[in-house]
């Protein structure tokens, strides 16, 4: 059965993206079996999709209240938790939405902390400049308009009073959609966390780019 799954995917990723990418998935799965890789990424400037732009001229882009949230909490179509309403609450982190009249047509988190959660056991200290844009979602029926991308354009300009000119995130090596689409928004390889359990230990290595982290402790 893990055998199907795995030959089911990389015809996707074949379906999707060629050849190459399918043998370069297989071979990254293969030296990386029984580890979980993370490639981090940051965006510092967002491709502007003129589609987008146009598509959205009269939405408006703003930081949701903890009302605003706590009205779309358990409706399927938007995968809101009351943990997640904590969070905005506490100041713990906050979702710019963007709204299509009185529609919500997706969503954008960013971390309030420096202290990146990534997994259990696993924070990364950012620099001062930048914020972690964790979990985002767009509508079905608005999907392919580009909006996700005009999203963190739209964090980025309301960030920007803060000092934030870049955001970070990451993305499992062997997720090529994901990868796809935050590469067709602008984000770059900022370094590389990679997670092996072996007889009961855990081994982690972390590669970062110094141009991005420098000065980070």
């Amino acid at each position: 059965m893990k055998c199907l799954i795995q030959f089911k995917f990389l015809l996707e990723v074949y379906r999707l993206h060629g050849v190459i990418e399918m043998l370069q998935v297989a071979w990254s799965g293969l030296i990386n079996k029984g580890g979980n890789r993370l490639i981090l990424l940051a965006l510092k400037k967002p491709r502007k999709i003129e589609r987008a732009l146009q598509l959205s001229k009269d939405h408006d882009f703003h930081f949701a209240t903890v009302e605003e949230l706590s009205a779309f909490k358990g409706l399927a179509e938007y995968d809101i938790e009351e943990f997640s309403v904590d969070w905005l609450r506490r100041g713990i982190a906050r979702c710019l939405l963007q709204m299509d009249g009185d529609k919500l047509t997706g969503y954008a988190w960013v971390w309030n902390s420096k202290l990146a959660y990534i997994i259990d056991g696993v924070y990364i200290n950012l620099p001062a400049q930048a914020i972690y844009n964790f979990k985002a979602l767009t509508l079905p029926e608005y999907r392919g308009c580009g909006y996700q991308g005009l999203r963190h354009l739209k964090l980025l300009e309301l960030l920007k009073a803060e000092g934030v000119d870049q955001l970070f995130g990451y993305v499992h090596h062997l997720n090529t959609r994901s990868l796809h689409g935050v590469k067709k928004s602008g984000y770059e390889k900022v370094g590389e966390l990679n997670i092996r359990h072996r007889r009961g230990l855990v081994q982690s290595k972390l590669t970062l780019k110094p141009s991005f982290w420098s000065g980070v402790e």
